[in-house]
């Protein structure tokens, strides 16, 4: 049991390695650093969150999305709006978007070369999930 422990943990952490390698890569041309990209894709995304909702999606605390937000405005990426209930809306500007457009392009590339069948795709999402429900209630 502790073998499989040791491996599955060793997995993850080398996929996460990875993952962040391959953002400060794309990311470095466009002066950003790894953290940012999750920002500016799901801004892209969803057309616009609050800071709330970026908190959530992100999985991240206040400070460090507080941290990020200010770089990106900074970095004239992304702009503050107001919706109808008063609410701040963050969104990409152009600039941002463009950085969204050409991650999205990365991203598809990326996973192309990353082939796994689409059942097996499924089942594995599905695995992942259930272990990070289990592991989110054990760590409560």
């Amino acid at each position: 049991m502790l073998d499989r422990f040791e491996d599955f943990t060793s997995l993850i952490n080398k996929i996460n390695k990875d993952i962040k390698r391959i953002k400060l890569k794309e990311l470095k041309k466009f002066g950003l650093k790894g953290s940012q990209l999750d920002f500016i894709y799901y801004l892209g995304k969803n057309k616009g969150l609050t800071f709330k909702e970026i908190c959530k999606v992100i999985n991240a605390d206040k400070a460090f999305v507080s941290r990020n937000l200010s770089l990106l405005k900074k970095e004239d990426l992304i702009s503050e709006e107001q919706d109808s209930n008063n609410k701040v809306i963050f969104t990409l500007n152009k600039k941002g978007q463009e950085i969204y457009e050409d991650a999205i392009k990365r991203i598809e590339e990326i996973a192309e070369k990353i082939y796994i069948a689409d059942i097996e795709k499924e089942m594995f999402y599905k695995n992942l999930l259930e272990i990070s429900e289990s592991l989110s209630k054990i760590g409560e």
